[in-house]
């Protein structure tokens, strides 16, 4: 390498050695409220995330933890449900039209039953708009066949509005803030089990893996992958991964046996809140189960991954080993 290239890559070696600190990057609300969503522990699970250079959320939904932790250099979103990944889209690529219907929408329960019936003439923008009707007036923000009634407060006021109508009236702002992160991440609408194997054997790259639970619970999702066999297809690729994963759920039996401590994996439990679809809030322990990769760069506080003097030079920060 002449001597600008190895100026270049020392550079390069300080700059990727430098983690961005969490506490200079300021959380962003969701654009919106999904079933499941791990908002509220989503502070608490990037708290003290491994070092990495490419991070991948596997189930965004909401996308709750990627806005929550600082930017990496490679990020990727995926969902399965196209109509999650069409309002990521119309926020990227037609934000201002969006935000503008969104402001133009009354806060009622007959928006809410109108955006329930699908039309195959809705525009994207339209698709955009009513699932985002559902997202924010139903009750826990459910969808599919266990989805909630209209979400309002006799009691609870907020900047001199009903609370409901002041999150709605509120929205186009949170909207703008994913908007600015957005511009930076690669969105994908594909089967997890898919993306995972796109960087299985890639070292640098982190993998939040939060599937449907197993159980009633998962009623409450448009796109479902609750059976036994996609949840245990989806664990064994994460026990072969060369890859930083961590994954969340309710303790299960499943997931305990394939998850072992034997295989590499460690775990903690964080205790939240949740609601069923009536609006009730109730505790729950959640699990989170990290693969030997993970603990060990978190122990190390390394990135896991030794890049070649051309790598540097090529700004491959990512690639595969096998």
């Amino acid at each position: 390498m002449d001597e600008i290239s190895i100026h270049t890559a020392e550079k390069l070696i300080t700059t990727l050695g430098q983690t961005l600190s969490q506490t200079k990057y300021k959380k962003i609300k969701p654009a919106f409220g999904y079933f499941g969503s791990k908002n509220r522990i989503a502070k608490e699970l990037c708290a003290n995330l491994p070092n990495h250079y490419c991070w991948v959320e596997a189930f965004c939904g909401s996308a709750s933890l990627t806005l929550a932790k600082s930017p990496s250099y490679i990020e990727v979103i995926n969902d399965l449900d196209a109509e999650i990944i069409n309002v990521f889209r119309q926020l990227r690529t037609n934000s201002e039209e969006l935000k503008r219907v969104v402001s133009s929408t009354p806060y009622a329960k007959g928006e809410l039953e109108l955006a329930r019936i699908p039309k195959s003439d809705d525009c994207d923008l339209e698709r955009a708009r009513k699932f985002l009707v559902q997202a924010m007036f139903a009750i826990n923000s459910s969808f599919g066949k266990g989805r909630g009634g209209f979400s309002y407060s006799q009691s609870y006021s907020r900047n001199g509005r009903e609370a409901r109508v002041n999150r709605w009236y509120n929205l186009t702002e949170r909207l703008a803030d994913v908007f600015d992160r957005l511009r930076d991440i690669r969105i994908e609408n594909r089967d997890a089990r898919e993306i995972l194997k796109m960087f299985i054997n890639r070292p640098a790259t982190l993998v939040y893996l939060d599937p449907p639970y197993l159980g009633d619970r998962s009623a409450g999702y448009e796109i479902d992958a609750n059976d036994e066999k996609f949840h245990k297809g989806l664990l064994n690729l994460a026990n072969k991964a060369k890859c930083m994963i961590f994954v969340s759920g309710y303790e299960n039996e499943l997931y305990e046996r394939i998850l072992t401590e034997k295989r590499g994996w460690g775990k903690k439990e964080i205790r939240s809140t949740t609601k069923g679809n009536n609006g009730e809030s109730f505790a729950r322990k959640e699990m989170v189960w990290m693969n030997r990769a993970y603990i060990k760069a978190l122990e190390s506080g390394n990135v896991p991954i030794k890049l070649s003097e051309q790598e540097l030079k090529n700004k491959k920060v990512n690639p595969e080993r096998f």
